[in-house]
């Protein structure tokens, strides 16, 4: 049976909630990965997707490494085009208007699990490619391992999981004044 046919009293209390949020984590997850190569890749060309693959200093390793960012660029779109999408259809079936903290707060988690996703798999476990720093060197600290990017990234999922609870927590003291 799909959502549609099934009517606001039958479906399980919170599941739209949930899937907004789920859509906001995805929406923030696409959005950091579209940052990330719009800026770093493309704007200071501090490394290409693949450059650790394949040089950037030959024009044949350059083509390949612009094509990955292009592809790894519509991924990105693509990814945030299903949150976002996600999220309007949560918001439409939902009884009241989904909270906006909450939401905001697991869009910043998604956008921190997206840069500790990039700092352990493709820099220190892939080795797809190191950001690079003045005179061309990488910005690494212990070899292929990114620590001062873990660490931010790490204090965005922290940030956005205050963001999320204070949200809930306001939310949950609204509805029992209310009462």
């Amino acid at each position: 049976m799909s959502d549609r046919s099934t009517t606001r009293e039958e479906r399980p209390p919170g599941a739209v909630r949930r899937r907004g949020l789920l859509a906001a984590g995805v929406f923030g997850f696409g959005f950091s990965g579209l940052i990330d190569v719009l800026v770093l890749h493309h704007v200071l060309q501090w490394h290409h997707l693949v450059s650790g693959l394949y040089p950037m200093n030959t024009l044949s390793g350059l083509r390949v490494n612009v094509f990955a960012d292009g592809l790894f660029s519509i991924g990105m779109v693509t990814i945030m085009g299903v949150g976002a999408g996600l999220l309007w259809q949560s918001e439409r079936r939902a009884d009241e208007p989904l909270a906006v903290r909450p939401l905001a707060g697991t869009a910043i988690i998604g956008l921190g699990v997206f840069d500790v996703y990039d700092a352990v798999v493709d820099h220190a476990i892939l080795g797809l490619h190191q950001p690079l720093g003045p005179g061309g060197q990488p910005l690494s600290l212990g070899g292929r391992y990114n620590v001062h990017w873990l660490a931010v990234s790490l204090l965005f999922v922290l940030a956005g999981y205050y963001v999320y609870r204070t949200g809930t927590r306001n939310r949950k003291h609204d509805a029992t004044e209310r009462r």
